[in-house]
């Protein structure tokens, strides 16, 4: 079956005609190359077997014992040589090809590198023959070497940070206000709720194209992903392990001999999330107090890496179809650079190495300088999110929904991340924050054109060292709605079912608009606002999901609705606004939360 057979619902996906018409209008400037039944793959393995004679020495995951399973004819699409893999994009398979890990690297990362392996080979034992499992393997297990790559680069650090583990999300909690969004996903009880937090997101990536078919199996299955993060010698360790054996006992459907399905993709995600954490935990690692961290790996290897790492390409599609593509890996490295921007602060504090910035922007020498670095990644962002609405409207792909949600996922653990928390440090520091946040959003609305929407995300990202500027071209007229609810909003705001959610939500939906936007920017705030915010935040998450979960008639579409508003909100003025946290961070470094007073 062909791609094109496998046909998304766009009617639920609602545009304002001003936006739908520049969707249209660019369909024609940015096209697809068809991807149906590509070969790219089946050469590029021709080729992979003449480099890997030469560069096999020390790395475990090489040699396989068992053949690939021959490609098989899938009951959907067929976007590959493999009915659910596509060609791996140009660029990555070029960056991998040069690439060629030190004795270091292969030395730290022998045993995760087997123990993933050992996975992947009992996959090619029992393979649906749907997934390209020579190209997954080969993704993870260089993303392994490269975050090996990046932890030894970092450990050479001569000013190390001390660490703040109670940011790191093992040990953090608060996560109380997603215990009905883990009930009504999973109908488990997800114990500790942050279990909640995967399949929370597997909603929100489903609500982009308003997806028709859900199953439980998979929320489940996205819920053990979760564990990953939760994990450790703290006191989740007896609740994880039990809500492990409730999930497998309950939900018999995740073994794929009962259900009929292969949901390889999320067994391959888990161990892959095993095998890094394996790698980080071999040692103690030293971590540099500035953001930036020097190494000598090539761009286009650091970020193609962090695009696999999001665990992207088993969110991405409703089948698990991996989309390697250029297109798709913008999707994964925009579902990475959204975190990245949101938890450079906090990524600094708590020793974590693989965030786009600090492997990609050195330190600046102006405020004005790092204010035109995040300008352009946020509107590369934003041209990314258009695209993908493009593609899903145009092209019948969804995989663009794992980069527009990725706000989403931040905004959805206020507390935990300390979100507000952490804006008010920086606005008691810094008195022109908010001159730069407004500074920061006209520059990056300016970069919105014709010419930004067609650039890829990945040359964004690096036009964002260099500051290259694009050619002029006209703006792109997409974005009007979102630029009014930053701008203003009220209008929006005051319909009955405000951005399309159910009037018994409506008030939740019009309570974080006012939050995030007219409250935050007012001068009256009082000392510790930001906790406040924080907690507030949760609270009208949390009430949303109790709504919905008491829900008999029309919850899957009320749901979306929500989700789709709930995403739009969280691309709106905090968003922003950490692109200058970030600025900040980038010029004068990160606001000790430990030593700062409030003057």
């Amino acid at each position: 079956m062909s791609g094109s057979e496998f046909v998304i619902n766009t009617r639920g996906m609602r545009y304002t005609d001003e936006a739908l018409a520049a969707i249209e209008k660019n369909g024609m400037k940015i096209g697809l190359k068809a991807s149906d039944g590509d070969t790219d793959n089946i050469a590029y393995h021709e080729k992979y077997k003449t480099w890997s004679d030469r560069s096999t020495l020390g790395r475990a995951w090489f040699g396989r014992t068992l053949p690939p399973c021959p490609p098989q004819t899938a009951k959907g699409r067929h976007i590959g040589a493999y009915a659910l893999t596509t060609n791996i994009a140009p660029w990555v398979r070029e960056a991998l090809l040069r690439y060629q890990p030190s004795d270091e690297v292969l030395e730290l990362v022998k045993s995760p590198a087997s123990e993933l392996h050992a996975v992947l080979e009992n996959e090619r034992q029992s393979s649906h023959g749907l997934h390209d499992l020579d190209a997954i393997e080969l993704t993870y297990q260089c993303t392994v070497e490269i975050g090996a790559a990046i932890l030894l680069a970092a450990d050479r650090t001569d000013d190390p940070v001390s660490l703040l583990l109670q940011y790191h999300t093992s040990r953090g909690g608060e996560d109380d206000h997603l215990i009905s969004w883990g009930r009504l996903l999973t109908s488990l009880e997800c114990e500790p709720p942050i279990i909640a937090q995967f399949p929370l997101y597997l909603l929100m990536c489903q609500a982009f194209t308003y997806e028709p078919n859900n199953h439980k199996e998979d929320y489940v299955y996205s819920a053990l992903t979760s564990i990953d993060w939760a994990k450790g010698q703290n006191k989740f360790k007896d609740s994880i392990s039990a809500f492990e054996a409730l999930a497998w006992a309950v939900v018999p459907d995740l073994d794929d001999k009962k259900s009929g399905e292969d949901r390889c993709f999320w067994r391959i995600a888990l161990a892959y999330l095993s095998a890094m954490k394996q790698c980080e935990n071999l040692r103690p690692f030293r971590i540099p107090r500035t953001a930036h961290i020097p190494h000598n790996l090539d761009h286009d290897l650091v970020i193609a890496a962090r695009g696999f790492d999001t665990l992207g390409s088993a969110f991405m599609c409703r089948d698990g179809a991996a989309w390697l593509d250029c297109e798709g890996m913008d999707s994964l490295i925009g579902s990475g650079l959204v975190n990245d921007v949101m938890d450079l602060h906090t990524d600094i504090l708590t020793g974590e190495t693989r965030n786009l910035l600090r492997l990609l922007y050195p330190p600046s020498g102006s405020i004005s300088f790092a204010m035109q670095t995040t300008s352009i990644m946020l509107a590369s962002m934003l041209c990314e999110v258009f695209r993908a609405h493009l593609r899903a409207r145009l092209h019948n792909r969804e995989d663009g929904r794992v980069s527009c949600t990725s706000p989403s996922y931040s905004f959805a653990r206020a507390r935990h991340r300390k979100i507000f928390k952490t804006l008010e440090l920086y606005l008691d520091k810094y008195e022109d924050f908010w001159d730069w946040t407004w500074s920061i959003y006209r520059m990056a609305k300016a970069q919105i054109t014709e010419e930004g929407v067609a650039e890829p995300l990945v040359a964004g990202l690096k036009r964002a060292i260099s500051h290259s500027e694009l050619p002029d071209s006209p703006p792109n007229n997409f974005f009007h709605r979102w630029y009014d609810m930053i701008e203003d909003g009220s209008e929006q705001l005051a319909h009955e079912r405000p951005l399309g959610v159910s009037p018994d939500l409506a008030p939740a939906i019009r309570d974080l608009h006012s939050l995030w936007h007219g409250e935050l920017l007012a001068d009256n705030k009082a000392p510790g606002w930001g906790r406040e915010f924080d907690r507030r935040s949760d609270a009208l998450l949390k009430t949303a999901g109790d709504i919905l979960a008491k829900r008999t008639t029309s919850r899957s579409e009320d749901v979306y609705h929500f989700s789709v508003a709930y995403g739009m909100l969280s691309m709106g003025l905090p968003y922003i606004a950490y692109h200058t946290v970030d600025a900040v961070i980038m010029t004068f470094g990160i606001v000790d939360p430990l030593f700062e007073t409030r003057p």
